[in-house]
């Protein structure tokens, strides 16, 4: 607001005023902003030192992460157990985790067997189950490939997306031949059901 009153009265009488007016501001503002910087870095040291103080150097390398400019990672965060206590051990930590999980997801529920018997079974239309029922094109395998995201670590197989794509036309054959077959026979391999982390 000075710099604009500032710059109203240029060529005035008041422009020296408004000028020195501005100046002044602006080195007061200055002196804040660097007080503030000042008291945010002590805060910081601070929540740095009690995290180590408190045994915990996971919080603290998050702190000093985050000033870096690094991505959070989940797995460093304080995790606190259902009284509030901080768990600092891997293992509690995994086994709170697996606890909330299991209240989370396996919530006992009562359901009212009038609902279910007013929920109405349709089935699909005739073109909808051809659809369905139909083998996998060679459309729809390249189409699935090309959807498949690059730079991503590889299954059991050791073979990453990267390599199916580069593979060009008859990779794309060869999988629809695989992805035919399995469908044919309506039994697929063992190891596509089992989750690599």
């Amino acid at each position: 607001m000075a710099f604009v009153e500032w710059l109203n009265h240029r060529g005035t009488n008041l422009e020296a005023e408004y000028r020195n007016k501005y100046k002044r501001l602006r080195t007061l503002a200055k002196t804040k902003i660097e007080h503030r910087q000042e008291e945010y870095w002590d805060e910081v040291c601070e929540d740095i030192e009690k995290s180590i103080k408190n045994n915990d150097p996971a919080s603290a390398f998050s702190i000093i992460r985050k000033l870096k400019g690094g991505s959070k990672r989940v797995e460093n965060m304080p995790i606190e157990d259902k009284n509030g206590k901080l768990l600092v051990n891997s293992a509690d930590q995994l086994e709170r985790w697996r606890e909330y999980f299991c209240e989370l997801l396996n919530v006992s529920s009562t359901v009212d067997p009038c609902v279910i018997n007013e929920i109405q079974i349709t089935t699909p239309s005739r073109s909808e189950l051809e659809r369905q029922n139909a083998q996998p094109s060679l459309e729809e395998v390249a189409r699935a490939l090309n959807q498949m995201k690059s730079r991503k670590a590889p299954g059991s197989d050791e073979v990453t997306a990267d390599i199916l794509k580069a593979g060009g036309e008859p990779v794309i054959k060869w999988l629809h031949e695989m992805f035919t077959d399995v469908w044919e026979n309506e039994q697929a391999v063992k190891e596509w059901s089992s989750a690599t982390l």
